[in-house]
């Protein structure tokens, strides 16, 4: 999609405070509000995005009708919909799209928000601050009265510390949030994955005993892990094989040679240890 450049761009960022972000643009900005419209926090859109707009982007104009909205006590989705529309950024139905989204996030209450944004992190892939949002949520949870609830943030949790190869922590998370749910079957295939990643040796069989989980729903599990290692081997072989097909079409025949033999020597070693 291409996007009407409107105003300068600032040569210092418009920071949103909340998840650091640097905004140059009104176009970045807009962008930014798209993408994240359930994690908005209306702090951030205060007195400094007036001056941002008057001073760097020079739109004094929009900046003077922000200002008076804020003054006048218009809501954070009302005002962020008038920069839409009076730059004609988005359309209508999009604007009331937007402006539903953000008056949803107006009346999120703060577990509510907070699990946003560690969905939101984790997708992003930043780990810790997923771990942090999804802590704070459940912080704020009775678990006796919610359990579904806080089931969902420890499985989040448990997600978010098993990217982190934080296998044994993961596996605690899952095991609390298995207790909370236990008809929950997508919980307890997490926990069997980190058990099985967390355990040593023959511990796991040992533990899925103590936890009472029947031998086909396990084997189930762990048949599913072995047919992900393989697709990711298969990806990984076919990237080193294909990067070798490179170099030798460049001449480089050494290269591809020893990234070949690299990969056979993968296959023969897996075959030892796997059979497959």
């Amino acid at each position: 999609m291409i996007y009407e450049c409107i105003g300068k761009r600032s040569e210092k960022p418009f920071i949103i405070r909340d998840t650091q972000t640097g905004i140059y643009s009104l176009e970045e900005l807009f962008y930014y509000i798209r993408e994240n419209v359930f994690m908005l926090d209306p702090e951030d859109f205060g007195l400094p995005l007036v001056r941002f707009l008057s001073n760097r982007l020079m739109l004094p104009e929009l900046g003077v009708k922000y200002e008076s909205m804020i003054s006048g006590g218009s809501s954070f989705a009302d005002r962020i919909c008038m920069l839409l529309s009076e730059t004609r950024f988005s359309g209508e139905s999009e604007i009331e799209t937007l402006r539903k989204a953000l008056t949803m996030g107006e009346h999120m209450s703060n577990n509510d928000a907070h699990r946003v944004r560690g969905d939101f992190f984790f997708k992003s892939a930043r780990l810790p601050e997923a771990v942090m949002e999804y802590d704070t949520a459940l912080s704020l949870i009775d678990r006796e009265q919610d359990p579904v609830s806080a089931a969902r943030l420890l499985t989040g949790l448990g997600n978010a510390e098993a990217r982190m190869f934080k296998f044994e922590r993961a596996l605690k998370r899952f095991e609390e949030a298995s207790d909370l749910d236990p008809a929950n079957p997508e919980i307890l295939d997490k926990l069997i994955a980190a058990a099985r990643l967390g355990i040593k040796n023959e511990g796991f069989f040992s533990y899925m005993e103590e936890r009472r989980i029947p031998e086909d729903i396990y084997t189930r599990v762990l048949e599913r892990m072995r047919e992900a290692e393989k697709k990711a081997w298969r990806k990984n072989d076919a990237r080193s094989l294909k990067e070798g097909r490179k170099q030798r079409s460049e001449g480089n025949y050494s290269g591809y040679m020893t990234l070949r033999n690299n990969v056979l020597c993968e296959w023969k070693n897996r075959y030892r240890k796997t059979g497959c």
